[in-house]
This record gives C-alpha cells, sequence and structure tokens, in this order.
C-alpha cells in the first residue's frame, strides 16, 4: 500500500469515527434542555401492606355488625318493658350506623395514616358495652316492679336513675360511662337489701 493511499485510508476512517462521535457531543446547555425521562413510581410497601389489612379490618366490622343485629333481635332485647326496647333498640342502630361510617372510612382510605385512623375507631367500638345496657335495664326494672309492688316511691326513684345510665352507654362510649351504668344498678341492688332488712321484723 502507498503512503498516499494509506493516507486516504486514515482519513476515512477518522471521518467515519466523527460521524458516529457527533451525535454524543452535546453542549451542557443542550443537555439541560432536554427532557429527563420519568422513572415508573415505585409501588409504596405500606399501599401494597395496606390491602390485606383493610380487608381484615372490614371483616371485623362486618362481624361486628352481626353481633349488633342479631341483640337487636334477641329475646333479651324483646323481653324487655314496652316503655325501655324501643331505646335499646334505637341505641344499637345508632352504633350499627356509626360502624358503617367507620367501614366506609376504610374502604375509602387513600393513605396509611388514614387506615390507622379507622382500625383504631374499630377498636374502640364494644358490642359488649350493648349487652351491659341490656343487662343493667332488665335488671333495674326488674327491681322497680318489685318496688312498685311494694310501695316503696325511694327504691323506684334509684332504678329510674339506673335505667337513664345504662341508655346513654354506647358501643363507644368511655369507661366512665360504663362504670357510672353498674354503679347506680349496685346502689339500686344495696337500697333493695336495705329495705328488704328493714320489712323483716325483728325477733
Amino acid at each position: 500500500m502507498t503512503h498516499s493511499r494509506a493516507r486516504r485510508t486514515i482519513a476515512a476512517l477518522v471521518g467515519s469515527a466523527a460521524l458516529v462521535a457527533a451525535p454524543l457531543a452535546v453542549s451542557p446547555a443542550e443537555a439541560a434542555e432536554r427532557p429527563r425521562t420519568e422513572k415508573p413510581a415505585k409501588a409504596d410497601k405500606a399501599d401494597k401492606a395496606k390491602a390485606p389489612k383493610t380487608k381484615q379490618l372490614l371483616r371485623t366490622a362486618a362481624g361486628k355488625d352481626k353481633r349488633l343485629a342479631r341483640l337487636s333481635t334477641s329475646k333479651a332485647v324483646t323481653r324487655l318493658d314496652d316503655a325501655y326496647e324501643p331505646d335499646v333498640v334505637a341505641g344499637i342502630e345508632a352504633s350499627r350506623d356509626a360502624l358503617a361510617t367507620i367501614a366506609t372510612a376504610l374502604e375509602s382510605a387513600d393513605t396509611t395514616l388514614d387506615t390507622r385512623a379507622a382500625a383504631k375507631e374499630l377498636r374502640t367500638f364494644r358490642v359488649e358495652n350493648h349487652r351491659l345496657v341490656v343487662n343493667v335495664v332488665a335488671k333495674a326494672d326488674r327491681v322497680l316492679d318489685e318496688a312498685t309492688a311494694a310501695g316503696d316511691s325511694g327504691t323506684a326513684a334509684l332504678d329510674t336513675s339506673a335505667i337513664d345510665a345504662a341508655l346513654a352507654v354506647t358501643a363507644t362510649s368511655p369507661k366512665s360511662e360504663i362504670k357510672a351504668a353498674r354503679a347506680a344498678l349496685d346502689a339500686l341492688e344495696d337500697e333493695t337489701d336495705e329495705t328488704e332488712d328493714d320489712a323483716v321484723p325483728a325477733s
């Protein structure tokens, strides 16, 4: 190969390399103006974990609702005096409405914080509170009947207080309201016992 041909060959190779490298030679200003390729957002691990947890919480809410529905039509409720049964049932239905609101909040929760807030409300929702209401009203009403038959108006007044305290209890009532209802019933029963003792003639 002659020197001239060699020089032409080398020049051609250099020119080809320059053409290939040309598109890569971009000024910093041009690079800054180019739109960046957005990386697909990674799924939030918390959101992934939230799905099964939400389903579990919704099942818990549904279970509590079924328990309330059964209680509202149970013999323990239907046997209550007609003066108190409607109020007891109304309290149960109000709690079922509150439970439905919690379930809706769980279904529409967009963040983990929203789910946690609804879950906290669900944890403080106690169906057993309404069972306490039924028991206190039933016992207090029985004492009321006995006091009325005995002509003891004082005991009857205490009994009304116990029933009022019980009817104020809901599924989300604080422990203080629960204690107040139990204390009112205890006071009623103590008063009844004292009245019976006074009625027993001394030997």
